[in-house]
């Protein structure tokens, strides 16, 4: 045979032999256990670097490339599918990232499907959904001063008439009512929570396990986890055995299961969820239970970010109490106060909707919610306590035989109007108060008491006609939807902000002032979100990796260190309480929930630190704390300090000598910024961008010298970079410092630039989710140009050298002489420019007045009005306070100018190659500062505000309640209202009110309409936003985003104001008992972006959803989570071998509008303070509006839309055993799960937010 094959021809001989050894390669390939042939050796662009254990062949059950694998391909298929794989990726990317790893391939050998055709348009338009009831509308209708409103009671002659022809008709199904023991406990108010857990909580629970076995019909519910968790901890196991039987059959309900009840104005979507899925978690480990029913009854009005949440999480209903008296009635006479709440925007899925039911009364006390006359539900409250004197107590009779049938009666005609407000018949009864059943006494008095009543009732049925029994909110739900059959519940659209009561006074108190109190410690929960989130990402990642490459050392250290994380997340969600975020706890409490946040904020730096330097070293390196972040913090009460990096030589780098290049007063303007660096110093640091996109940052380093440079991860020197002065008004370390040098001279007190420290501004282009490593370098020859020129008046040390000849620490020349320019302010107002507009300040006052943009062709456009203005509202003392907000009605004038009584005004201009800037400064009070780029980017088209605000020591600037109020001309006027009643003749156009609408975020989650209600004052008008609001006409829109929960209003045509803080010295009454006193310097950022409508825009039919532009939403999550910063330690030794740039999403970004809300490591079931294989995934794809847009801006050099979905998503080169589709909180769904075989396959709405869990393999 081969003898003929060699005789046909030489060349099919060599083909064949070719064949045969191809063959024998592979065979020996695979004999050897599958390499990675997609390793590139130089590592300047990683996927992840995991060169430590690659011996093992994967199995073909295991995920690749975040692909669920089923077939049994061969490895040889495998192999060389690989490599096509991998010669393609180097042909398509070598220009631009010369060394990235692919591998987007299934182990049953197909191409994984890059497109999801379920995905949807890149472009689409968000519609409204269609309800019955839409908020907005219906508010604007309601009386505000009713006839009722003294008397505090809205049950009228038409309520009890109705009542009447009620009880006769006999097509109404008989009154049945459940009655619900509850104890409300506040993690942290008047008390810290460890205070309120010694000693009330713990006896509570305590309390109920007993005696709940000792009453077999007795019924509770419990809703706060946090303090469920810390009673588990310290219960002998048979109460736990016996709690977990109550909760098992049904008799102890959970509801919510959220570590708080959350505040629902200013929290955050992240932490509110995070909280939610921190208290499912903890119970499904420890009780083997999910809650189904919400209790939400004590947050100061209700959004519909909760209801979308709990919808999500598989509940059946929710329970909520605390809305405007007004909207009490309308339930109470349309019978509708229980509904379904719908998400505003339209859902092809008609997800987010869930069953609601509305306390129709004023407050969940027992006195309050029993029915519709108080006097009489104070009889029965039955806790008579020994010492304690309350007005339950002195009314309320014990139930004896002789008085029961009368107490029955009174009791079931308060119970049966409740019923009466309801199409259903059925009544929910709440026992119970704050920290209720803490005594045993109060346990035996309404169970005994409330029991005879109930046995009385049931055993005189035939009498009665009334279905009583202790219950839980879950028999309520099953009750009224079992009684409604097929009639349908009516729908609902929008929130119950401002929420008002009449409950105290008799008139009414807008709950708007808390929107904004304390904003000091607002910030700081904004900083442990930012940091945990971006902790929690890079955990699951570094922890896996370490993992899969059975890196022991560091498998060690995190599961040592998780717990720290847990900690974390427990501070952070205790402080989405709603007596906590809100700042409406007693100073001492606060500063207790602020501790809290600062050393879980420390913490979880620290665990960054540990997770970067595992991922950021190649596979021979081992070392451990070479990082540092470029923030000092002192403690929870001060600014964090940026630290300045330091330059070392590179001959002293690993040794144990001090830098080269400390900070000193030495003479001349070396001296100035410290020795003089030595020639090639150097340092490095790493930037972590934790959002699943690309973005172009702003980044400021702070450096020891003006004289440096800035190489990329690549190498090249970065082109553009600005050295800015550091001064010390805006840093109160530079500050004492100076005043330290300048004690007893002239310049004592004067605006000085600092002599330590400089300031770096540079353009950073990260990937996603990627750790990048910049170079700082000594620049002896070019860096003046990039010095930033100083412009101002009386702020800069020329004519101060002499005087300071006599001081031990003078210096003979000025510290800016020969590092910045600082030229005389000039005459006029002053003037910005860059590529994309011009802005125009006041002279005098330093505030913007218009902003001029141009079009494509870089000409001019129409000035537009948009003047910033600082103001404050004058409390109205004893009516304004931590909780409520009113304007003091004996003032002519509601407003004050705050900055009058600051005469010592300056107003520096900065202005350099990347970055111009105005700040003007009010003595000790507020310094502001306006900034626009020019880094022919995004960002040249948006306006970077940045406001220092510091009240001083109390009694300065009392009652006082800040603002910072942008006039414009935008007109911002809602539309006419409808006819409803075609009878009436028209309103004459010009006899109509102008009434301004804006929009308002909610919890960074979704926007609301808000349409100005005249009759209700600007207390009432106030609207919580925590990360943006944006008014617009049919031209322009004008949004301002910013980083933490604030109060914000359209009050007149064109304007938006954000309150920045308050100080009120007297107590509103709402129980805190204190003034808010407690301000501290206080650090506010925001972007401004002004962009254009659709051409020809007029009112959508159907009704459009408003939400940000992309550009906006980008800009809203940068100043969310903005990239952290890391410095490499140059004293380590020795040196760790690095890779320049790691990516953690090697396979390209997100989609533009999907964000990653979190990659959560899930505890491991049976020891839950270590870390378990799986992990949540919580995706949010953020709606956004395609039709709006600044004209310059091109958003697809950062963000390239496409319909194509998730696409071949990856971690790094962590393999997945499985994906599930979880419940919101991460619980299974169904009993068959719902199990994927690719993230490709995900799909996601709009608007929608899901979370998915990812198990890892444990090996590669």
């Amino acid at each position: 045979m081969s003898f003929k094959l060699l005789r046909r021809g030489s060349a099919r001989c060599i083909g064949l032999l070719s064949a045969f050894v191809t063959i024998l390669l592979c065979l020996y390939y695979i004999s050897i256990g599958q390499p990675n042939p997609t390793h590139i050796p130089d590592g300047n662009t990683v996927g992840l670097p995991l060169g430590l254990a690659r011996g093992q062949a994967p199995s073909t059950a295991a995920l690749s490339g975040f692909s669920v694998g089923g077939g049994s391909a061969s490895q040889h298929q495998h192999h060389h599918q690989q490599q096509q794989n991998h010669h393609a990726a180097l042909q398509e990317s070598a220009q631009r990232f010369p060394a990235v790893e692919h591998d987007s391939l299934q182990t049953d050998g197909e191409q994984e499907t890059q497109r999801n055709v379920n995905w949807g348009d890149k472009c689409y338009m968000l519609l409204q959904s269609e309800t019955n009831i839409t908020a907005a509308e219906e508010h604007s209708r309601f009386d505000f001063q009713p006839e009722w409103m003294r008397s505090k009671e809205y049950w009228d002659r038409g309520f009890e008439e109705r009542f009447e022809a009620q009880k006769k008709d006999k097509q109404r199904p008989p009154l049945k009512v459940i009655v619900v023991p509850h104890s409300h406990n506040d993690p942290g108010w008047l008390k810290t929570f460890f205070d309120y857990f010694q000693m009330d909580s713990r006896q509570i629970l305590n309390l109920l396990v007993t005696k709940m076995q000792q009453y077999k019909d007795m019924t509770f519910i419990w809703s706060e986890i946090s303090f469920l968790q810390l009673w588990w901890d310290q219960a002998h196991p048979t109460k736990q055995r016996a709690l977990k039987h109550l909760v098992n059959t049904g008799r102890i309900e959970i509801t919510t299961g959220g570590w708080v009840m959350t505040d629902e104005a200013n929290v955050h979507i992240y932490p509110m969820l995070d909280q939610l899925i921190e208290g499912h978690q903890w119970l499904k480990n420890n009780l083997n239970v999910t809650p189904k029913v919400g209790w939400s009854i004590d947050p100061f009005g209700h959004g519909s970010t909760v209801p979308y949440l709990l919808s999500g999480a598989q509940f059946e209903g929710t329970i909520i109490q605390r809305i405007h008296y007004a909207w009490k009635e309308w339930f109470a006479r349309q019978q509708s106060g229980d509904f379904i709440w719908t998400p505003y925007w339209r859902s092809a899925k008609g997800q987010g909707k869930l069953l609601t039911h509305n306390m129709p009364f004023d407050i969940y006390s027992i006195k309050g919610s029993c029915g519709p006359h108080p006097s009489i539900c104070l009889n029965f409250d039955f806790r008579k306590i020994p010492g304690e004197y309350t007005e339950y107590s002195l009314k309320a009779q014990y139930i004896t035989d002789d008085n029961v049938e009368e107490k029955a009666q009174l009791l079931l005609e308060q119970y049966a109007r409740t019923a009466s407000l309801f199409p259903h018949n059925v009544a929910l009864i709440p026992v119970g108060d704050d920290f209720r059943y803490n005594k045993e006494r109060e346990v035996d008095q309404q169970y005994h008491n409330y029991k005879k009543l109930i046995s009385h009732i049931m055993d005189n049925k035939r009498l009665y006609n009334v279905d009583i029994k202790f219950g839980t909110p879950s028999d309520y739900f099953q009750a009224i939807r079992q009684r409604m059959g097929a009639k349908a519940f009516p729908s609902f659209k929008g929130d119950f902000f401002v929420y008002s009561d009449i409950f105290s006074e008799g008139r009414p108190a807008y709950w708007s002032g808390y929107f904004t109190t304390r904003p000091f410690y607002k910030l700081l929960s904004s900083d442990l979100e930012h940091n945990l989130r971006a902790a929690e990402i890079l955990f699951t990642i570094a922890y896996n990796t370490a993992r899969q490459a059975r890196h022991e050392d560091s498998i060690k250290i995190y599961e040592k260190n998780y717990e720290q994380i847990i900690h974390a997340r427990r501070n952070l969600g205790l402080f989405q309480h709603h007596d906590a975020i809100t700042g409406t706890s007693k100073a001492a409490v606060m500063r207790d929930y602020a501790m809290r946040l600062f050393e879980s904020t420390q913490n979880m730096i620290r665990m960054q630190e540990a997770c970067i330097e595992l991922l950021l070293q190649n596979g021979s390196s081992h070392n451990h704390g070479f990082l540092l972040n470029e923030y000092e913090r002192d403690n929870f009460s001060k600014l964090p300090r940026k630290m300045p990096i330091q330059l070392v030589s590179p001959g002293s780098m690993g040794s144990d000598e001090a830098p080269t290049t400390t900070a000193g007063t030495g003479t001349g303007a070396a001296g100035a910024a410290g020795a003089s660096p030595v020639k090639n110093a150097e340092a490095s640091f790493v930037l972590y961008n934790s959002l699943a996109q690309k973005r172009i940052e702003i980044v400021t380093l702070r450096v020891q010298h003006p004289n440096v440079r800035i190489f990329s991860d690549q190498g090249a020197e970065l082109k553009h970079i600005q050295i800015n002065p550091v001064w010390n008004i805006t840093d109160v370390y530079e500050q004492a410092y100076n005043d330290m040098l300048t004690a007893g001279t002239a310049t004592a007190g004067r605006i000085t630039t600092s002599r330590r420290q400089f300031e770096v501004l540079f353009v950073a282009e990260l990937e996603p989710l990627s750790l990048t490593t910049y170079r700082v370098q000594v620049d002896e020859f070019n860096y003046k140009r990039n010095i930033a020129t100083v412009y101002c008046d009386d702020c800069t040390d020329k004519a101060n050298a002499a005087a300071e000849t006599g001081s031990a620490t003078a210096t003979p020349g000025s510290p800016n002489v020969g590092v910045f320019e600082a030229r005389a302010k000039p005459a006029g107002d002053i003037q910005l420019e860059n590529p994309s507009m011009r802005l125009l300040f006041d002279e005098k006052s330093g505030f913007l007045k218009t902003i001029t943009r141009k079009n494509k062709q870089q000409q001019l456009l129409q000035p537009m009005q948009c003047a910033i203005k600082f103001a404050a509202y004058r409390s109205a003392q004893f009516h304004s306070g931590a909780y409520l907000f009113k304007t003091d009605p004996e003032q002519s004038e509601a407003e004050k100018d705050v900055l009058e009584q600051y005469e010592d005004v300056r107003i520096i201009i900065t202005s350099g190659p990347i970055a111009s800037d105005v700040t003007v400064i009010y003595g000790p009070f507020m310094a502001h500062t306006v900034r626009i780029f020019n880094t022919r980017t995004h960002l040249d088209a948006a306006i970077y505000i940045e406001n220092d605000i510091d009240f001083e020591p109390p009694p300065k600037n009392r009652e006082t309640e800040l603002f910072m109020r942008l006039v414009t001309n935008i007109d911002n006027i809602a539309p006419a209202p409808v006819q409803r009643d075609l009878l009436k003749e028209p309103a004459e156009p010009s006899s109509m009110p102008e009434l301004p609408v804006f929009y308002s975020d909610q919890n960074g989650f979704q926007y609301h309409e808000r349409i100005k209600v005249p009759a209700i004052g600007i207390e009432g008008n106030y609207f919580p936003i925590t990360s943006g609001a944006f008014l617009q006409d049919s031209r322009q829109r004008l949004t301002l985003l910013t980083t933490h929960a604030q109060g914000a209003a359209s009050y007149e045509p064109g304007q938006l104001e954000v309150m920045l803080d308050r100080r009120t010295l007297y107590d509103d009454y709402r129980g805190m008992g204190e003034g808010v006193v407690d301000s501290r310097l206080t650090r506010h950022k925001f972007w401004l972006l002004v962009e254009d409508m659709p051409s020809g825009h007029h009112v959508d039919k159907p009704p459009s959803y408003k939400v940000l532009s992309l550009q906006a939403q980008q800009l809203a999550n940068a100043l969310r989570y903005p990239p952290n910063l890391y410095f490499l330690s140059n004293f380590e030794q020795p040196q760790p071998s690095l890779h320049p740039l790691v990516r953690l999403l090697p396979h390209g970004a997100l989609p533009c509008d999907v964000h990653l809300t979190t990659l959560r490591t899930l505890s491991d079931p049976q020891l839950q303070m270590f870390p378990s294989d799986s992990a949540l995934l919580v995706l949010h794809r953020q709606g956004f509006d395609c039709s709006v847009s600044s004209q310059q801006v091109d958003m697809t050099g950062v963000c390239p839309q496409m319909g194509n979905g998730l696409g071949a998503v990856r971690f790094g080169e962590l393999r997945l055993n499985s994906i599930e589709s979880t419940s919101l909180t991460g619980m299974s769904q169904h009993k068959q799960t719902h199990r994927l075989r690719s993230l490709a396959q995900i799909t996601l709405e709009p608007m929608e937010l899901r979370t998915y869990n990812l198990t890892f393999r444990g090996e590669l």
